[in-house]
């Protein structure tokens, strides 16, 4: 399974985009949380900005800047004097807060203050491609703010002559006494600021809890992590529209499934055929560590897999407790009870196991729940249901109750060959999974290999692309067993003619 250098490095890239869309995807799955974060940060500030508010009334006076020692009309400048006077406008705004300025106004405005408080108060800017400078004196008292503006009037020439001789700078626009306070836009500011930071902040807690909890995110960590080999990669398949949802589950049998999600189910199947062959392995578990990592899909894809290879498949549900391979498949076994009917002798194996045309797959399926499933699985006739499969069938794919929350699967383990462990990425935690391939490694019966399920669609297709040359696609000559027991069809598929030969059989 060696890769070049070119390989490896599109399979590295691929690797850190999915890795980019897995953090991508866990922000809008937490989409919620970085709302109600926001939210609740914005109005935090909000009440914020409302217990810190104080009232504070401005002076305004407008200035004009001239570099002449008269007064003259803004018609009657050069263009000379009137870049003159624009450059003088951006020089004069540092004048007001001098020390020398500050002490004098702060003298002079019959009110306490100091000099430091006289340029806290007062700001000063000039107005873009003009003379113009604007002083604004700002306190929470609107008589000291005109005081202070008025007090600047009666210092300011002093000042502006000392540090600019020969030019000017007038009043075209004296201060008024405030009437109102000024508009309040703290509140839009720490609203607006709260929200940011919300976002902000929410994102990076997502972040950094998925960084830092233990599941297995992408396919290094199957090996790094679990010690396991991966069989392959299944990439998370679109959401259809309401009209293009099938009955049942997502199928390799079912183009709309995607080109990538087909092949790599071929991909698994040849390597499950490829190890079957060197140890003689037939009875395959398929598992989870916990629900909702895609067992069942997995197990039914690798019997319909096996099956379009011209093997003689049977496909046994034993997840008692929620068999749901019935509904995966599409099939209605409102009437079949499946494992139970044998072991309790309301049924015979042969009566049991129906026979799908359209799949042609043999299943063995119930849709109704039990809840003592350990004792019905660990009696003898279990046993002997799967050594008698065994003798008739190629292969015999059992999909069982995820092993991290039962102990079905262990028990099943003990009559089986082998094992396939199915993950989801970044679903459930790597010493979970650890516990659960523990609890296997127990009933001594080897785990084959590990899907990768679920995972960002560039990695199944980055996994596909690097491992191609490593198993072939090729379908050997195969073949389907005669199966002597004559099961009847079942499940309303396939043509008339193929109903009347399952019945003659």
């Amino acid at each position: 399974m060696d890769y070049n250098s070119e390989s490896r490095k599109e399979y590295d890239e691929g690797l850190s985009l999915d890795m980019a869309l897995m953090y991508l995807k866990k922000l809008v799955d937490k989409w919620w949380l970085i709302v109600l974060s926001s939210i609740i940060c914005a109005l935090v500030g909000f009440i914020v900005a409302r217990a810190t508010y104080v009232e504070e009334y401005s002076s305004k006076i407008m200035f004009i800047a001239s570099n002449k020692t008269q007064a003259v009309t803004v018609a009657g400048r050069s263009s000379a004097d009137l870049s003159a006077s624009i450059s003088l406008a951006e020089s004069f705004k540092y004048v007001f807060t001098t020390t020398q300025l500050s002490k004098a106004v702060a003298d002079s405005c019959g009110y306490k203050v100091t000099p430091d408080d006289i340029k806290r108060f007062v700001s000063v800017d000039s107005v873009e491609s003009t003379a113009i400078v604007n002083l604004t004196v700002t306190t929470t008292d609107p008589k000291v703010s005109y005081a202070i503006a008025n007090a600047y009037i009666d210092n300011y020439s002093t000042a502006i002559e000392t540090a600019f001789p020969n030019t000017s700078l007038l009043v075209i626009d004296p201060p008024l006494v405030a009437e109102k306070p000024n508009e309040n836009r703290s509140k839009l500011v720490y609203t607006a600021m709260g929200f940011v930071i919300g976002i902000v902040l929410s994102c990076l807690f997502i972040i950094v809890a998925v960084m830092f909890k233990d599941t297995i995110k992408n396919t290094e960590d199957v090996t790094n992590k679990l010690g396991m080999k991966l069989l392959g990669v299944i990439g998370r398949v679109g959401k259809r529209s309401k009209k293009d949802v099938p009955r049942q589950g997502i199928l390799v049998t079912d183009k709309r499934s995607g080109f990538s999600f087909i092949e790599s189910y071929k991909l698994i199947r040849t390597k499950i055929e490829h190890v079957a062959s060197r140890n003689d392995y037939k009875v395959i578990i398929v598992s989870s560590t916990v629900e909702n990592e895609g067992k069942t899909t997995s197990a039914t894809n690798i019997a319909l897999s096996l099956a379009q290879n011209g093997k003689s498949v049977l496909l046994i549900d034993a997840d008692l407790r929620k068999p749901s391979v019935a509904k995966t498949l599409g099939f209605a076994a409102t009437d079949d009870e499946g494992i139970y009917g044998i072991i309790s002798g309301s049924k015979t194996l042969k009566e049991s196991i129906k026979y799908s045309e359209k799949y042609q797959l043999f299943v063995l399926v119930s849709n109704k729940a039990y809840e003592n499933s350990s004792e019905i699985l660990s009696s003898a006739q279990m046993e002997e249901i799967i050594e008698e499969a065994r003798k008739e069938f190629d292969f015999v794919i059992i999909d069982t109750a995820p092993c991290g929350l039962l102990a079905d699967a262990s028990i099943l383990a003990a009559y089986s060959d082998t094992i396939v462990l199915v993950v989801k990425q970044d679903f459930a935690s790597a010493r979970r999974i650890k516990r659960a391939v523990e609890n296997f490694e127990n009933s001594g019966t080897e785990i084959i290999g590990c899907i990768f399920n679920d995972a960002e669609s560039g990695l199944s297709s980055s996994f596909l692309k690097g491992k191609r040359g490593a198993y072939g696609y090729g379908y050997g000559k195969g073949y389907r067993k005669g199966y002597g027991y004559g099961y009847g069809y079942g499940y309303g598929y396939g043509s008339s003619r193929s109903k009347k030969r399952a019945k003659k059989d």
